[in-house]
């Protein structure tokens, strides 16, 4: 079977990747393809173009889930930064009431 390129899959993304990137997703596609193949035994799943395909899929997927955890990541620091904040802030506080009159 003719092998994927790295060319191939960022002209159906429409932009490139980088190598690392590229060898992840082909690796999670090459599994895949293996899986489905062993669950429904038809010939297109095999196909050159299948692979190339689950590729593209495989890497918008990790990208959105370094997206994901790029902004968790973020959102953790703040919440750590503000927490700091907070505990150096006066923890007696007094509530003052006007009496009624």
């Amino acid at each position: 079977m003719e092998q994927v390129t790295k060319e191939e899959v960022e002209e159906l993304l429409g932009y490139r990747i980088s190598d690392g990137r590229f060898r992840e997703a082909l690796e999670c596609a090459r599994r895949k393809q293996e899986y489905i193949y062993s669950r429904d035994p038809r010939p297109a799943v095999l196909q050159r173009w299948y692979l190339v395909k689950l590729t593209e899929e495989y890497v918008s997927s990790l990208e959105l889930t370094q997206v994901t955890m790029d902004l968790c990541r973020e959102v953790y620091d703040m919440e750590k930064e503000h927490s700091v904040i907070d505990q150096s802030a006066p923890q007696d506080t007094h509530i003052v009431t006007a009496s009624a009159q």
